[in-house]
């Protein structure tokens, strides 16, 4: 028998799934963040701010579901701790696969998608936070870069899916593109960033 809690206590999970579930988003922005290490420091900056800021507005925004409500104020409440959670950065999938294996028998099915989804858009909201692409490349990368976005944007329209902006396409990098798609895998949801 599957018990669903519709308003969980995030205390009544065992110990080390509520604290993964307190360090996913950060530790989901902080793997997509150093997926593409070619900004170099100001790219890591540029990013990290858009983590913290990321994290901040969805604590703000009510809406989401009940359960990625309390563990994104859990996880803005310790944000002191945030430097402490940078290890293992290569485990943040199996961390989400973890927690997601608990969660099944533990919330309602709209609770756990809410709460993946919110993972989700915070892994894009800090790929977009700096521009990787550099305009001094040579023209033939800098051209096939454009064509891809062309491409996305055509396979957007015919899916009837949101067009990105050009400046948006090309903020988020092909390793980039990659960590989000690998995301989206684990989390199953339907989203390709091409």
């Amino acid at each position: 028998m599957t018990l669903y809690i519709f308003s969980m206590n995030l205390n009544a999970l065992p110990d080390d799934i509520r604290q993964t579930a307190i360090q996913l988003p950060y530790r989901v922005g902080l793997y997509i963040s150093k997926s593409d290490q070619s900004g170099g420091s100001d790219s890591d900056d540029a990013e990290m701010a858009a983590l913290a800021n990321v994290v901040t507005f969805y604590v703000e925004d009510f809406c989401k579901s009940e359960f990625a409500q309390k563990v994104m104020l859990e996880t803005l409440r310790k944000k002191a701790d945030w430097p402490n959670w940078q290890g293992d950065i290569d485990g943040v999938l199996d961390d989400c696969q973890k927690v997601f294996n608990v969660l099944i028998d533990q919330l309602d099915k709209k609770e756990i998608i809410a709460f993946k989804n919110n993972l989700l858009e915070i892994a894009v909201a800090v790929a977009m936070a700096y521009r990787e692409f550099d305009e001094t490349d040579p023209v033939m990368h800098r051209w096939s870069i454009y064509l891809a976005a062309l491409v996305d944007r055509f396979k957007a329209k015919l899916k009837g899916q949101e067009l990105k902006s050009f400046d948006q396409m090309l903020n988020i990098s092909r390793a980039e593109k990659a960590a989000i798609n690998r995301l989206a895998e684990i989390l199953d949801i339907d989203y390709t960033v091409g």
